[in-house]
C-alpha cells in the first residue's frame, strides 16, 4: 500500500492543479471485497491526502471569505452612511426651521423697533412743540412781570375800565340786560374820566354813542314777562277741565188719579218722558265739538304748560314769531277744551292775548367801539422804545 501510494503523490506533486483520475471500476471491484482493517501508517497517511485534496480550494475559500466581508463592512458603511445622512436631514430640517424662526424674530423685532422708532421720533417732535409753548408761556409770563413792575395807578384804572367795558357787552349779547349794560359803561366813563388824559377823548366820545344808543333803544323788562308768563301758566293749570258726573235723586211726588182717564193720562205722560230722556237732537247750524275724555286730562293740562314753556324760551331767545306762536296755541287749547267754567277761562285768555301782544324781538344796539378805542389807547401806551446797548457797555456790564 506505501508502494502504491507513493507514485500517487508523485503525481499529486507533479500535478497539483490537475484534478484526481478516475478509478476504474475493475479495480474497485478487486479491491472491494478486500476488507482488511488499516493500518496506522495508513490512518497517519489519510489525513494528509485530504489536506493535498482540499489544498486547492483555501485560495476561493479565503476570497469567499474576503468578500463576505467586505460586504458585510460594504452594507455597514452604507447602513452608517444612511443613518448618518437622516440625522443630517433632521439637523438640517431642525436648522433651517430656527433659522426660519429666528428670521421671523428678526422682522418682528425689526418692525417693533421701527415703529419705536417712529414713536419716539413723534415724542420728540411733541416734546419740541411742548418746549416752544413752555417757552412761549415763559416769555409772556416774563412780559407780564415786566408790565407789572412798571405798572402804575393810571394802568390799573385803564385795566378797571377795560373789564367794565367788556362785561357791558357781555351782559347785552347775552342777557339783553340795556339797563345793567348802561349802568356799566356810566361807571367806565366815570373811570376814565379820573385819569385826566386828552388822549382817552376818542375813548370818551365812543362811550357816549353807547350810552346814548343804550337809552334810545326799546327796553324790555324780561324778568317781570318771564314772572308773567309763569303765573298766567298757573292759572291755567288751575282751571277745571273735566267735572265727573253726579246722579241726581228727586222725589217725585206722584198724585193719586182718581179714575181710569187720569190713569191713562199720567201713564202716557211717563212714556214720553222716558222716551225723550232716550232721545237727544242738536241743530245743524251748531259746530259739534265733542267732550274731552277723562283719560285726556293730564294731557292737556301737560300740552298748555308746555306752551307757555316754549313761550318763555322764546322772549329769552328773543324770537318774536315763536313767542306767538306758542301763546296762539295755548289759547287755542283753553278755549278748545277749558268750557266748563267759562268766566275763568275768559280770565286767563285776557291775560294770554295782553302778553301776546308783547315785543320781545329788541334790536341790540353796536358798543364795542368803545372797547376798541380803549384796546388801542392802552397798546400805544405800552409800546415803549428800545434803547439799544453799546458793546462795550455790554461787556462792562
Amino acid at each position: 500500500m506505501e508502494k502504491d501510494d507513493a507514485p500517487a503523490d508523485n503525481n499529486n506533486d507533479t500535478t497539483e492543479n490537475s484534478p484526481p483520475a478516475p478509478i476504474e471500476p475493475e479495480a474497485a471491484e478487486t479491491v472491494a471485497p478486500e476488507k482488511v482493517p488499516p493500518t496506522m501508517a495508513e490512518n497517519k497517511a489519510r489525513p494528509s491526502t485530504n489536506a493535498k485534496k482540499w489544498a486547492p480550494l483555501w485560495p476561493l475559500i479565503v476570497v469567499l471569505l474576503v468578500a463576505l466581508v467586505g460586504i458585510a463592512g460594504v452594507a455597514y458603511l452604507w447602513q452608517q452612511s444612511q443613518l448618518s445622512a437622516t440625522a443630517l436631514d433632521t439637523r438640517l430640517a431642525a436648522v433651517s426651521e430656527r433659522i426660519d424662526s429666528q428670521d421671523s424674530q428678526a422682522r418682528s423685532l425689526q418692525r417693533s423697533l421701527d415703529r419705536l422708532d417712529a414713536k419716539l421720533s413723534q415724542n420728540k417732535q411733541q416734546q419740541q412743540a411742548d418746549l416752544k409753548q413752555i417757552q412761549q408761556q415763559l416769555d409772556q409770563q416774563q412780559q407780564r412781570l415786566l408790565a407789572l413792575s412798571t405798572t402804575s395807578r393810571d394802568d390799573w384804572l385803564l385795566a378797571e375800565a377795560e373789564y367794565l367795558i367788556q362785561l357791558a357787552n357781555q351782559r347785552l349779547l347775552m342777557s339783553k340786560e340795556m339797563h345793567g349794560a348802561l349802568g356799566l359803561l356810566k361807571a367806565a366813563d366815570d373811570v376814565i374820566r379820573e385819569l385826566d388824559d386828552s388822549a382817552l377823548f376818542p375813548v370818551r366820545a365812543a362811550l357816549a354813542k353807547n350810552i346814548a344808543a343804550l337809552r334810545s333803544a326799546t327796553k324790555l323788562d324780561v324778568e317781570g314777562l318771564y314772572l308773567a308768563l309763569a303765573a298766567v301758566a298757573i292759572e291755567a293749570d288751575k282751571l277745571r277741565l273735566f267735572e265727573p258726573p253726579m246722579l241726581k235723586l228727586e222725589a217725585e211726588t206722584v198724585a193719586q188719579p182718581e179714575d181710569w182717564q187720569q190713569r191713562l193720562q199720567q201713564g202716557a205722560q211717563a212714556a214720553w218722558q222716558k222716551l225723550r230722556n232716550y232721545i237727544k237732537y242738536h241743530r245743524r247750524d251748531e259746530k259739534y265739538t265733542p267732550r274731552l275724555a277723562p283719560e285726556y286730562e293730564a294731557a292737556v293740562r301737560q300740552n298748555v304748560r308746555l306752551m307757555f314753556e316754549q313761550a318763555q324760551m322764546a322772549m329769552l331767545a328773543g324770537k318774536q314769531s315763536l313767542y306767538q306762536d306758542s301763546l296762539g296755541k295755548a289759547r287755542q287749547w283753553l278755549q278748545s277744551y277749558y268750557t266748563l267754567d267759562e268766566a275763568a277761562t275768559a280770565a286767563v285768555l285776557a291775560m294770554v292775548q295782553e302778553l301776546q301782544q308783547q315785543t320781545v324781538a329788541i334790536t341790540v344796539p353796536d358798543i364795542s367801539s368803545s372797547r376798541r378805542e380803549l384796546k388801542a389807547y392802552i397798546e400805544q401806551r405800552h409800546q415803549r422804545p428800545t434803547v439799544e446797548v453799546p458793546a462795550d457797555q455790554g461787556g462792562e456790564q
